[in-house]
């Protein structure tokens, strides 16, 4: 094995401190109006009878459609299950990576007026990536974590580092992975045909070593004499992230072998997917991803790290994933070599791959189970 240990510049507490202070006093100034209407709109919610499931999901208004990603994809599904209500509820649920503005001014003053909060806890700020501000960025988190009635976290992964870096949760609390629609996510009706080998690498990427592995993956691949093109659809989110790939695609020599795309609508994904062989996901500790549920749901299998939630999600038959470093201060990239490896691994029997990759998601990952589960949650917080 060998890892790449990406180390973040690293600051003083006292001058992170001093910093965010700053940052925080700002942005509360510049949102003093929008803080005074909510918490006015809030202060006015009314609640269903405690038998009407009435959902909420830490709103006090509708806000612009936009394109869903993360967590505000599971706001879809329960609004499509359950509706939603901005000025009333008895229900309140929010996803930890999709917060709507001041929410927890909404949470507190539906609780003071006999609502139930349920939490659902996706990933934490950790020195690696955070350096020394992770603690700002997990007290909103851990504060929504302490007011919740239940809690559900999106992998062990999850739970594990939430109890390490938010505290632990005094309710009851489960784990239940992300969903996907596998009606929507299927394998393509037709099996994909030429002799070139097509790897996506799909999502929000936040640094730049989650991009370089799978295109060193594909170099080594090329010099091996296999005829390989890779894909990087979604959205470079680091400072000159664009022209950063765009330099490694030269300083490699494969731009003639990468398509860039931007970033995709969730009803783009299917299609996306569909045309891919093999998913590459070189995030590490990666808490509950849904891009490689939802490529194992169109029948893809994944190559990704061995770190965060990958090992409860991807199993042995749908994928391979490739051993790295552990540790909180730092984030580590998946070693190329062992990526080529296990591309050359799996399409040598990528049909049983992706068939297997299929099964497991229709049997661990369909919504409508997902949802079933929720209204069980939701009644059993209500006490019917």
């Amino acid at each position: 094995m060998n890892s790449v240990r990406l180390l973040r510049p690293e600051s003083t507490s006292r001058f992170a401190d001093g910093l965010y202070g700053l940052v925080e006093w700002g942005r509360r100034v510049r949102r003093w109006p929008e803080r005074r209407a909510i918490r006015r709109r809030a202060a006015r919610l009314q609640f269903c009878p405690q038998r009407t499931l009435c959902l909420n999901l830490g709103r006090v208004e509708p806000v612009a459609p936009g394109r869903p990603i993360g967590g505000e994809i599971k706001y879809l599904h329960l609004r499509q299950r359950f509706g939603e209500h901005f000025d009333r509820g008895n229900i309140i649920y929010v996803v930890s990576s999709a917060m709507p503005p001041q929410v927890a001014e909404v949470v507190r003053y539906a609780k003071a007026r006999g609502a139930k909060f349920v939490w659902n806890q996706n990933g934490i700020a950790y020195p690696g990536f955070y350096g020394d501000f992770y603690p700002w960025f997990n007290r909103p988190m851990a504060e929504m974590l302490r007011l919740a009635d239940h809690v559900v976290y999106q992998s062990e992964f999850c739970r594990r580092s939430a109890d390490r870096y938010l505290g632990t949760s005094s309710g009851p609390s489960e784990i239940l992975f992300n969903p996907v629609d596998t009606e929507q996510f299927r394998p393509p009706d037709e099996p994909l045909t030429g002799d070139t080998w097509r790897l996506l690498c799909a999502g929000t990427n936040h640094s730049f070593y989650r991009v370089r592995a799978p295109l060193e993956a594909l170099k080594i691949l090329r010099d091996r004499g296999h005829d390989v093109h890779l894909v990087i659809a979604g959205e470079f989110r680091w400072r000159g992230g664009r022209a950063e790939v765009e330099r490694a695609l030269k300083h490699l020599g494969v731009g003639n072998a990468v398509s860039l795309q931007p970033p995709f609508a969730q009803g783009q994904a299917p299609d996306l997917y569909r045309a891919a062989h093999v998913l590459l996901h070189a995030k590490d500790k990666d808490p509950c991803p849904t891009v490689p549920i939802e490529a194992m749901a169109c029948g893809v299998p994944v190559v990704a790290s061995r770190s965060g939630g990958l090992p409860e999600l991807v199993p042995p038959t749908a994928g391979r994933l490739v051993p790295v470093e552990s540790g909180w201060t730092a984030d580590y990239a998946p070693d190329p070599g062992v990526m080529a490896d296990a591309v050359e691994e799996i399409m040598a029997s990528r049909e049983s791959f992706a068939r297997e990759a299929r099964r497991h998601a229709v049997q661990t990952f369909e919504v409508g189970r997902w949802l079933d589960r929720h209204e069980e949650i939701f009644k059993g917080v209500l006490g019917y």
